[in-house]
């Protein structure tokens, strides 16, 4: 194992030398010469390592499935790459000593992982989830905007600046849909194919992703490992773990598949049947499912605001990204119970969705419907008029939807009444559901509250909710992210306010765009400075992350003091 470490090693040293010489060094005869052989050296070395490995495993496929998976994945480059040779232009040397540097590191990743002194640190990394995932978050964030700065990312290969890379990455990662450049013009397929990893490793979480390598390349999980996955999926389930990891995998791969298939028929009506028509649909399908709002458009999505089938498909893919996989989960085994026990007529265990699927399906059920007639009130004297009445009809759907969650619009948000904007302030404020890809206070937080405030109006004693008692935690836990959220919101917008030279209602909306990680825009992002780019970004990370977590991060283990202080009456109200 040792002897095989160092080789990977050596490869990934020469992988990073070709990098550094294809992106950074002055491109002379002889540098060229030595990026040219070192190329071909370096794949020829990855290919030894690799049948090395496979020949002292005796041939197994389960022992070498990432070294088959990465061989596979460096097969189907080849192949697209003689496919779009003649139609996009795109750099074929740097792709694959990149996907040989992710191979390495996985394998490198899979060494250390019987170390014993690595398990060790591993341990004392992992006892703090909070921090983990921030750490996780911020490292991916990092490694995002150094591959957005690289020439080969941009358009006319001169790069956008550490800042506005920074900024196009964090709300990628945050999955919100600001941007500070058109994702459109000024990203080239790399750049662009880099914002598509980091919105689907954001919206799934790194954590996750961690964990479904690990059990790809067959390194155990250790305890700390498994606590840090539950605490960011909001699931106590700990003994499921896999299972349920497994299932949000499988389901988010063939939601976002069959919403590019569907994608597919009206692009493919636009760009012919053609490679950019299935680049097209695949990115907007993981952009919606996971409520990122990123467009290959400069428009977003008004070109296609009359369009019944890309208006239906994106709707879909944001709201059951909104949901959390928690609730689809619910939602699948109660319909596989109902099948089989009313349909094929097994005896199986009815279980009825639990309090946490009722709240998150009725509060984004109202809010959908009171955001449809609220925006189409408020808007179809405005901006809709000049519409005809099925597009009218379709905006405000379509808007409602994404508001919470997702930053696609299909009209011009720069041109709504102000008070519109206010009420479009409070829905993104609110955001999805917990543990799914939006961001927000989340309509579970709401939940609990509306089932707080009518107990106490029915002079209740416990906090109940369809005949389920909520534990006073829960309901601090509600209050206490509320109020941490408003201050964060609070103190961006006082700041924003003496920074940045927009009006009031631009900064509040921009605020709770970027904390709700929705990604709408009245327009001023791209014309923020430097220091009010740095607050959205700041809020994008805080929105993602969760006011909650950030509070636990920061937080000292406090041990119960002995001592009991006698109450006082504060008078209030």
């Amino acid at each position: 194992m040792k002897k095989i470490s160092k080789f990977v090693l050596l490869i990934t040293f020469f992988c990073f030398a070709f990098l550094a010489i294809n992106f950074g060094l002055t491109k002379s005869i002889i540098i060229k010469t030595i990026g040219y052989y070192l190329f071909y050296i370096t794949t020829l070395l990855f290919v030894i390592n690799v049948f090395t490995i496979f020949i002292e495993s005796k041939y197994k496929i389960k022992n070498n499935f990432l070294d088959i998976f990465f061989i596979f994945l460096l097969l189907t480059v080849i192949i697209f790459y003689e496919f779009l040779k003649p139609v996009i232009k795109f750099d074929f040397k740097s792709i694959i000593i990149i996907i040989i540097t992710m191979r390495n590191f996985l394998s490198l990743y899979k060494s250390v992982g019987y170390e014993k002194k690595f398990d060790y640190f591993s341990k004392k990394v992992l006892v703090h989830p909070a921090k983990t995932i921030i750490s996780s978050y911020l490292f991916l964030i990092l490694t995002g905007t150094t591959l957005l700065m690289l020439p080969i990312s941009s358009a006319d290969n001169q790069g956008i600046g550490f800042i506005n890379s920074f900024f196009t990455i964090t709300s990628a990662v945050c999955v919100t849909g600001l941007t500070v450049v058109d994702t459109a013009t000024k990203f080239s397929l790399f750049g662009q194919i880099v914002i598509l990893l980091m919105i689907q490793i954001g919206g799934l979480g790194i954590m996750i992703f961690s964990y479904f390598a690990a059990f790809i390349i067959g390194r155990k999980i250790s305890f700390e490992e498994k606590l840090t996955i539950s605490f960011m999926l909001n699931d106590n389930d700990m003994k499921n773990i896999y299972k349920n990891i497994k299932s949000m995998i499988i389901i988010t791969f063939l939601i976002e598949v069959i919403g590019a298939l569907f994608l597919l028929t009206k692009f493919s009506s636009s760009f012919g049947l053609s490679p950019k028509a299935l680049f097209f649909s695949i990115f907007h399908s993981i952009s919606a499912f996971c409520n990122a709002g990123f467009a290959l458009f400069t428009d977003s999505l008004i070109s296609y605001k009359s369009s019944l089938i890309l208006n239906f498909t994106i709707c879909v893919l944001i709201i059951l990204g909104g949901l959390s996989f928690s609730v689809i989960l619910n939602i699948f085994d109660n319909i596989k119970n109902f099948a089989l026990n009313k349909i094929l007529k097994k005896r199986q265990i009815f279980t009825n969705l639990n309090l946490n699927t009722i709240i998150v399906l009725i509060v984004t059920s109202f809010l959908i419907l009171s955001g449809i007639l609220i925006i189409y009130g408020f808007e179809h004297d405005n901006i809709l008029l000049k519409e005809d009445l099925k597009t009218q009809y379709l905006a405000a759907i379509f808007q409602s939807i994404t508001l919470r969650t997702a930053g696609f619009n299909t009209i011009d948000i720069s041109s709504l009444h102000n008070y519109t904007y206010i009420i479009m302030i409070l829905f993104m404020f609110i955001g999805g559901a917990s543990g799914s890809t939006a961001g927000g206070i989340k309509v579970n937080t709401v939940g609990v509250i509306f089932a707080y405030f009518k107990s106490v109006l029915n002079n209740q004693e416990k906090i109940t909710l369809f005949k389920k008692s909520i534990s006073k935690d829960i309901i601090t836990r509600a209050f206490l992210i509320v109020t941490l959220s408003g201050i964060y919101v609070f103190i961006s917008a006082l700041v924003l306010s003496i920074s940045e030279k927009f009006s009031m209602i631009q900064i509040l909306f921009e605020v709770g765009s970027a904390f709700g990680t929705v990604g709408l825009s009245t327009g001023i992002t791209p014309f923020l400075s430097n220091f009010g780019k740095v607050i959205i970004i700041m809020l994008m990370f805080i929105g993602k992350i969760g006011p909650l977590t950030i509070l636990l991060a920061v937080s000292r283990k406090v041990e119960n003091s002995p001592v009991e202080y006698p109450e006082a009456n504060i008078t209030i109200g």
